[in-house]
């Protein structure tokens, strides 16, 4: 069930009217022949223009998006009470210390752990945008390509991927700590920090209108994401979770 005020792109019921109509509007002009949202924003880019428009328009509602990835229980509990926070390297180092002190990791792990990450494995160009930003996706129909069984089955995520130590059976068994989780949250995305994106919204607007495939896009969101936006926490057994069926299981 989705709040008042908030916005599923997957579902034109929740839509503002003034939205509806703006994207009925555009959309009956679009040539009947294309099938994706990617055709959209190819072939009829001129309708970007009208992407501010459409943030204003949702300006004070928050838009349904979702993140995947592995959480230990008190890092559940964090989520639900705090929110979702920009990756910081700090914050990397933090959620380790913390797995220590709860007892999920050894603590003869901490430099080997601190030694796997995207900054030690990756340039700096290729794994800034990971950083100061939580990734999340407008819509469920990215959600059904392979990429997220990879973060759902990786405690830590993509920056905890990196490095020899995950070869070893230790650090395997570290790799399934906690239990995945699909983190559904509303943003406004007519503020700065949810400027940056993959393509504009509008085109995804009116491919959901128009029922074609290849909709939806990844939000790099500039802020913490408080816990009063934190719709749910799914995991395997709750529907929202396991209407995706190749999502991991444990």
């Amino acid at each position: 069930m989705t709040a008042p005020n908030t916005v599923d792109l997957d579902d034109p019921a929740t839509w503002p009217t003034d939205l509806s109509d703006l994207i009925a509007e555009l959309a009956s002009a679009v040539p009947g022949e294309l099938d994706t949202g990617s055709d959209l924003h190819n072939e009829v880019s001129e309708l970007a223009k009208h992407d501010d428009q459409v943030r204003e328009m949702l300006a004070g509602r928050l838009l349904r998006t979702y993140h995947a990835t592995r959480l230990l229980d008190h890092e559940i509990e964090d989520v639900r009470a705090c929110g979702l926070r920009a990756l910081t390297e700090g914050s990397l180092a933090e959620r380790v210390d913390r797995a220590i002190k709860a007892g999920s990791i050894p603590a003869r792990y901490l430099n080997a752990l601190c030694e796997s990450t995207a900054l030690v494995h990756e340039p700096l160009h290729a794994v800034r945008h990971r950083f100061g930003e939580v990734s999340m996706v407008s819509s469920r129909q990215p959600l059904a390509k392979t990429w997220p069984h990879r973060l759902l089955s990786n405690w830590g995520g993509e920056v905890r991927q990196f490095g020899p130590v995950w070869t070893d059976s230790e650090f395997e068994s570290i790799r399934s700590l906690g239990r995945p989780s699909l983190i559904i949250a509303g943003i406004d995305v007519s503020t700065p920090p949810a400027a940056g994106t993959g393509r504009e919204l509008i085109f995804d607007f009116i491919g959901i209108h128009l029922g074609v495939d290849g909709n939806g896009i990844t939000i790099h969101y500039t802020a913490d994401i408080p816990g009063e936006q934190i719709v749910d926490v799914c995991h395997p057994g709750h529907p929202e979770y396991d209407r995706h069926p190749h999502f991991p299981k444990r």
